[in-house]
């Protein structure tokens, strides 16, 4: 029990230094958000004026302490530009962003530990040679200029898909395919290395000494593998939110990853504080629920 706290407070400190080094950074960073709503027309006056009804004319310190006494009664702000409350936002966008990726995670994590057992299993055969070379093809291209190309194969050349669309299955293949690629390839070769080094340890001869057949061998490996390809899933979360966010904006899909492009783009501070805060809770409660299960099924954490 006084681990699982440990570990929450862990994961809150981590929420509170990355939103707060996201907070001074923005405001930091070159750009004025009331001269992008006003134009470079507007008269020093108005600029002030508005500066001052959106709390942009505060010290940054005393801006920061009121947004930390927001964020800890769960107020996220309003958007500087539409004036919407940024937990209705995120409400209307997290719907597609949830959908691309839990669908890439659990496709990926199923794809990659089979194939990775496959490859293992046929070690420097043709089925674990050709696994490997379309493992390493898959881990060159990054997802901001794979994307581009599934749109230029598989909308433009072969005209199979719609882009910039949402609501149907056929919405949905695209921009999951473009993110499983290289997640499955990550999970498939650490699979497959894992599998090699418990496959031929030495309790796999004892079991197979004692009559234990194959099938039962195999799946105390993978169960011994399987706090390794947790972990790895685990680690690859941050690359996979960051994937699902820069996947929307290629393939215009209203998610938060396009609501974030806006954010950025306008200078509208709350939006992107927002999404940052909504992505990186997620990700440190999928990671404390990940590492939760590890401790349950890894035997070196048994008794």
């Amino acid at each position: 029990m006084i681990k699982i706290v440990q570990k929450l407070l862990y994961a809150l400190l981590t929420i509170l230094v990355a939103l707060s080094l996201l907070f001074f950074i923005i405001r930091l960073s070159p750009g004025d958000p009331v001269e992008t709503i006003l134009g470079q027309k507007a008269s020093f006056d108005d600029i002030t004026k508005l500066r001052s009804q959106l709390g942009l004319n505060l010290p940054i310190l005393t801006q920061y302490k009121i947004y930390l006494k927001g964020l800890i009664k769960g107020d996220l702000g309003k958007s500087i530009f539409s004036g919407k409350s940024i937990s209705v936002l995120l409400k209307e966008r997290m719907g597609p962003t949830m959908v691309l990726a839990s669908l890439s995670v659990s496709i990926s994590a199923f794809l990659g530990m089979f194939l990775g057992i496959i490859a293992g299993y046929k070690k420097n055969k043709n089925v674990d040679k050709v696994a490997r070379l379309i493992s390493l093809l898959a881990l060159s291209f990054p997802i901001f200029s794979l994307a581009p190309l599934m749109v230029l194969l598989f909308s433009i050349k072969l005209n199979l898909f719609p882009v910039s669309e949402w609501g149907d299955v056929k919405h949905i293949f695209l921009p999951v395919l473009t993110l499983i690629i290289p997640l499955s390839a990550v999970i498939m070769r650490v699979t497959r290395n894992k599998y090699l080094e418990e496959a031929y340890s030495p309790w796999v001869v004892v079991c197979r000494s004692k009559g234990l057949s194959e099938y039962a061998i195999l799946l105390r490996v993978l169960k011994i593998c399987l706090p390794t390809i947790l972990n790895v899933v685990s680690i690859q979360l941050s690359v996979v939110i960051a994937g699902t966010m820069i996947t929307e904006t290629i393939f215009d899909i209203p998610g938060m990853g396009a609501l974030l492009f806006d954010g950025i783009q306008n200078r509208d501070y709350p939006i992107v504080q927002g999404v940052i805060a909504y992505s990186t809770s997620m990700y440190m409660f999928i990671y404390f629920i990940i590492d939760f299960i590890n401790e349950k099924i890894d035997p070196r954490t048994q008794n």
